[in-house]
C-alpha cells in the first residue's frame, strides 16, 4: 500500500515536470503565425500541446516495462490544467464538464490520427496535421512540411534520450527548427 502511494506520487511529480516541459516546447513562437502557420489561439495552443504530448507518449511507449502510472499521470495533469484554465476563463461546472469531455474525445482522436500518420508516411501525417492542428488555418505546404520534419527530428531525438531522463520528467526536447536552418525560438 505505501509503495503504491509512493509510486503514484512519484509518477505525478514526473508527469508535472514533463507537462511543464511539453507546454514550454509547445509555446515556441516559431510554431505560430507566419512562420509555423498554427493559429495563435486557445485552440492552436491546445493542439500544439497535444502534439507534444503525443511525442512524449510515443517515447514512453518504448520504455520497458511500460510506465503506465506515468502515462496516466501525464493525462491527468494535462486535463487538470485544462480544467483550471477553463475555470479561470469563467466557465462554470457544467460548461467545464462539457468542454473537457470534448477535449478528451479530441485527445484520443488526435493521438490515433498522429499515430496512424506516423505509420502511414509523410502524406498521411500531412493529412492528420491539416485536419487537426491546422484545422482553423490554411497553412502553406512549406509550413506543414517543416512541421513534419520537426516531428521526425524530435521523434529521433527523443528516442535517443535515456529512459531515466524521460521517466524523471525531462524529455530533452531539442529546439524547434521551423523557419529554415536556424532555430526560430
Amino acid at each position: 500500500m505505501i509503495l503504491s502511494l509512493f509510486k503514484r506520487n512519484s509518477a505525478t511529480a514526473a508527469a508535472r515536470t514533463l507537462y511543464g516541459e511539453i507546454v514550454a516546447q509547445a509555446r515556441q513562437p516559431g510554431f505560430y503565425g507566419p512562420d509555423g502557420g498554427v493559429a495563435d489561439t486557445e485552440d492552436g495552443r491546445y493542439d500544439m500541446i497535444l502534439l507534444h504530448v503525443f511525442l512524449v507518449l510515443e517515447r514512453l511507449n518504448r520504455v520497458s516495462p511500460e510506465p503506465k502510472d506515468l502515462k496516466q499521470a501525464l493525462f491527468d495533469v494535462l486535463f487538470e490544467d485544462l480544467d483550471r484554465n477553463l475555470r479561470e476563463m469563467g466557465f462554470g461546472d457544467e460548461g467545464v464538464r462539457r468542454r473537457i469531455q470534448k477535449m478528451v474525445e479530441g485527445f484520443y482522436g488526435r493521438m490515433t490520427a498522429y499515430r496512424e500518420g506516423m505509420v502511414g508516411g509523410q502524406e498521411a501525417l500531412d493529412g492528420a496535421l491539416r485536419r487537426n492542428l491546422y484545422r482553423n488555418t490554411e497553412p502553406e505546404d512549406a509550413q506543414v512540411s517543416r512541421l513534419i520534419g520537426y516531428i521526425s527530428r524530435q521523434t529521433d531525438h527523443l528516442a535517443a534520450q535515456a529512459d531515466a531522463g524521460i521517466l524523471g520528467g525531462k524529455p530533452g526536447f531539442r529546439a524547434p527548427e521551423l523557419a529554415g536552418e536556424e532555430a526560430s525560438a
